[in-house]
């Protein structure tokens, strides 16, 4: 007997059963019987144990009937639910309170506040709070939002951000990066890397790299140096980049000793895999929206904007002549409170401040005179229309600009708006030359009332046509790569890179993808989900590349 083996309550599988509720009040609760009635436990899931609780703790309920008891048990299970509520939300408020901190802080880092601007953000809460909820009055006053918390909340999301980063740059199948370095305010150089890959799945992550302060020279070495380091820090692999995207500068472009050059050597000098590379096939791109800039500079209208600018800087860059021209606007009734200046860090800063000007030049022209300033140019109707041109031209390249800036454009709707904008210059051109100013909404107006020569401005066009096509040959060379990813089915096969050929004829033989193609919305959705890397996949390998472009 002493060798037999004890027996054990989990061996015996004793199980709860739903009746017990009914008939003695007892339930589950975090894998114990508790008695609905006086909370107590019982440990061993077992009739007998459970009826003698009730009935030598509760022999009072035994008289009841069954309606009571039902009434009873449904009161017990409502205030259980309402205690166990009371519970969950005394712990879910302190993770609500840090949750609304690091919400705040997060705004006061994107709109680029102070730190200590989370304290007064603190005070609007709880006054808002006091008027509106007051009962909830000290749940607000326990977010912390010190100048402290708010810097460490910062950091806690800035390396959250590169957490994510890093695992989603685990799947990219192509990226391509953008540098540009530029000096702040206190002479250190900066240099902001930006990198946009997509995965397997043709997902776009878009995001800035890292931000890195060049303490001594800025040569294409030191610049090539801290992007590569920057890569290695983040598990980026040169074999996959598909492009790069620079300001032009000498540092970057060197054609010896540039970033981009020494960039391009150790990539070759690291490629484990040549078949089908070339060095045409990596996008190498000077910001398409730096270069537009570019082009606008060139029109020689110098006599009008040195006039806008000496106005505009008059009134505004003193106190008193700036007060009082904004209260003779008021008196006058303006249609807007004050003049733009003009600024060529901000690029779109001198269409503004040539629209506003023009809008105001009745107003400017009557302020001036009163101060014994007078601006005669606005007297001038040569000058006037040469002013209307300039900010209807200006405009134009304006829209050019901010269409190039859209959020979810690729490289091949970049070039698209420009090579559309360079097909109006040259209408542009034809029509100034047939005095025609159906396109120029300002001289349009004019011309019924004066007389345009209009011949002078298609010269001015013709240098914005020089300018474009001179700084924009560059993309020539993706040209076959952009209109494969654009219109395969319509590509000339013989004019398709060599490796691509077997796979867009048999593309271009399938009526059923044609048919999807052409009606589908999306060309990113049609390559991720029809072509696919068994049948396609130099072509998938293409689109990939391309959407990953800057």
């Amino acid at each position: 007997m002493s060798g037999a083996k004890k027996r054990k309550i989990v061996d015996e599988n004793r199980k709860y059963s739903e009746e017990w509720e009914e008939k003695y009040f007892f339930i589950i609760q975090n894998t114990k019987l508790m008695c609905l009635i006086c909370r107590e436990t019982v440990a061993v899931f077992k009739e007998y144990n459970v009826k003698r609780h009730y009935e030598t703790k509760h022999n009072d309920y035994l008289k009841f009937s069954s309606e009571v008891k039902q009434s009873k048990l449904r009161e017990f299970m409502s205030q259980l639910k309402t205690q166990q509520k009371m519970f969950s939300s005394a712990l879910q408020q302190p993770s609500n309170i840090v949750k609304a901190s690091y919400s705040v802080s997060f705004l006061i880092a994107k709109k680029m506040k102070k730190f200590s601007d989370g304290e007064f953000v603190k005070e609007c809460l709880e006054a808002v709070a006091k008027d509106i909820l007051p009962d909830k009055n000290k749940l607000f006053s326990n977010i912390s939002l010190s100048r402290q918390t708010v810097c460490r909340r910062i950091n806690d999301i800035s390396n959250e951000i590169i957490v994510k980063l890093r695992d989603r740059i685990q799947d990219f199948k192509y990226f391509s990066i953008a540098f540009d370095e530029s000096t702040d305010i206190s002479d250190t150089a900066q240099l902001v890397i930006f990198v946009r890959g997509v995965n397997e799945s043709f997902q776009i992550t878009e995001e800035m790299l890292k931000l890195i302060s060049l303490k001594g020279t800025t040569k294409g070495e030191d610049i090539f140096h801290a992007v590569e380091n920057s890569l290695c820090e983040n598990n980026l692999d040169l074999e996959i980049i598909s492009g790069i995207s620079t300001d032009g500068a000498p540092a970057m472009v060197g054609k010896e000793k540039g970033a981009i050059k020494l960039l391009i050597d150790k990539i070759e000098s690291t490629r484990k895999t040549n078949n089908f590379w070339k060095r045409d096939d990596l996008f190498i791109i000077h910001c398409l929206i730096h270069q537009q800039n570019l082009c606008s500079q060139v029109l020689s209208m110098n006599h009008v904007m040195q006039v806008v600018i000496k106005t505009v800087n008059y009134i505004r860059s003193h106190a008193l002549p700036h007060r009082q021209f904004k209260e003779f606007l008021k008196e006058l009734d303006s249609e807007y409170g004050d003049v733009v200046y003009f600024s060529h860090v901000r690029w779109l800063s001198r269409g503004k401040c040539l629209k506003r000007f023009y809008e105001l030049r009745h107003e400017i022209d009557l302020f001036m005179n009163d101060k014994q300033k007078p601006v005669v140019e606005l007297t001038n109707d040569e000058w006037l229309v040469d002013l209307c041109f300039l900010v209807d031209i200006v405009e134009k390249l304006n829209q050019l600009n901010v269409s190039l800036q859209g959020k979810d454009n690729l490289i091949i709707d970049s070039c698209n708006y420009i090579n559309a904008f360079q097909k109006k210059l040259l209408l542009f051109e034809f029509q100034l030359k047939n005095n025609n100013v159906q396109h120029f909404s300002l001289l349009n107006e004019l011309k019924s009332s004066k007389h345009i020569e209009s011949i002078k401005y298609a010269q001015e066009i013709r240098k914005l046509i020089a300018a474009f096509e001179s700084r924009f040959t560059n993309l020539d060379k993706y040209k076959t790569i952009f209109e494969i990813y654009s219109s395969p089915f319509h590509t000339d096969v013989n004019s398709a890179p060599e490796y691509l050929q077997m796979e867009l004829i048999d593309l271009q033989c399938n009526n059923e993808l044609k048919h999807i193609f052409e009606t589908s919305k999306s060309k990113i959705d049609f390559y991720n989900i029809n072509i696919t890397k068994e049948n396609f996949p130099n072509l998938r390998n293409l689109a990939q590349k391309v959407v990953s472009a800057f």
